[in-house]
């Protein structure tokens, strides 16, 4: 492994975990169930269903899957997403990777959020998001 270490990422914590699930609604129903989530957006024509837990500021979004069968090899992980305190660190940190050479295509809005999206080396998407301007 190459020793990289620098400066920390700007991350004021996990902002949330998006799952791909064959049907959002059954799964946010066992969420809210289960952890005790609550809505927190929603999207049928896109299939969507995002869920929050108010004290441990997590959101968990779930993604209808497709295809007609779950894809195992796949994985039912979307993305992990970091929470950054604002759209100046995100451009700060964008010019970081870029100087020490982590291909990304920038900070871009995402559901109006400033958002900086990236892969590891196993092709997992990572994105660190700041909250709306």
């Amino acid at each position: 492994m190459t020793d990289r270490a620098g400066p920390a990422a700007p991350l004021t914590g996990l902002s949330h975990v998006q799952l791909n699930v064959t049907d959002p609604e059954a799964s946010a129903a066992w969420y809210s169930a289960a952890l005790g989530l609550e809505p927190f957006a929603a999207d049928p024509a896109i299939g969507y269903v995002a869920l929050r837990h108010r004290a441990a500021r997590l959101v968990v979004v779930l993604t209808r899957r497709t295809g007609d069968a779950p894809d195992h090899d796949a994985g039912v992980l979307d993305h992990l997403a970091f929470a950054v305190p604002d759209g100046d660190s995100l451009e700060d940190w964008a010019a970081h990777l870029t100087r020490i050479g982590i291909d990304h295509p920038g900070v871009v809005p995402e559901n109006g959020n400033p958002s900086l999206q990236l892969r590891d080396p196993d092709g997992t998407a990572v994105e660190l998001v700041a909250p709306k301007p």
